[in-house]
């Protein structure tokens, strides 16, 4: 599964958030590799033990509003 555009286009916005909500985090877990975004998800899954589902719900709650009305 690819990640959707608005998680890609806002990759910066979301970065920021989740390295404030989540500081285990390191940068290599937060470098966005374009075309290799599954395994980046799946990383990130494991890494905060998640489920798919709740990490893109917390990935799209870090997108400004005025960044998802406009995409």
């Amino acid at each position: 599964m690819r990640a959707n555009n608005s998680i890609k286009n806002n990759w910066s916005f979301i970065k920021l958030g989740l390295k404030d909500k989540y500081p285990q985090l390191s940068a290599d877990d937060l470098t966005y590799v374009d075309g290799y975004e599954n395994e980046f998800l799946h990383n990130l899954e494991l890494k905060l033990g998640m489920n798919r589902v709740q990490l893109t719900t917390i990935l799209y709650s870090l997108i400004p509003s005025e960044s998802t009305e406009n995409a």
